[in-house]
């Protein structure tokens, strides 16, 4: 080969090894991306279960029957005297189920 073709092919695989190279930086800039994306994923999902967490706490803390108890206290509720539960249905649905034959 000539030393002109030499200079064209030295050229081209210079050309080739800047393409790779660029393609690898670009890779490497996309997985960095995802990785940050995932953090920030994470967070707001260690976030959302704290929350959850508090949120159960808070439920069960507000229906415990301590809390419910004094509530009830406070205004001047107590157990329902006979006759003063009503059942409600839903349409034409009884209540005490199908009728017995």
């Amino acid at each position: 080969m000539t030393g002109e073709k030499w200079a064209w092919v030295a050229a081209a695989l210079l050309a080739l090894a800047l393409l790779l190279g660029l393609g690898l930086v670009w890779c490497n800039i996309e997985r960095m991306d995802l990785a940050y994306g995932l953090k920030r994923q994470q967070v707001e999902l260690e976030r959302t279960e704290v929350l959850i967490a508090k949120l159960e706490m808070e439920r069960n803390n507000l229906l415990s029957s301590h809390k419910l108890r004094s509530k009830a206290v406070e205004l001047g509720l107590g157990p329902a005297d006979q006759g003063q539960l009503r059942r409600l249905t839903d349409g034409n649905k009884d209540p005490q189920g199908p009728p017995k034959e």
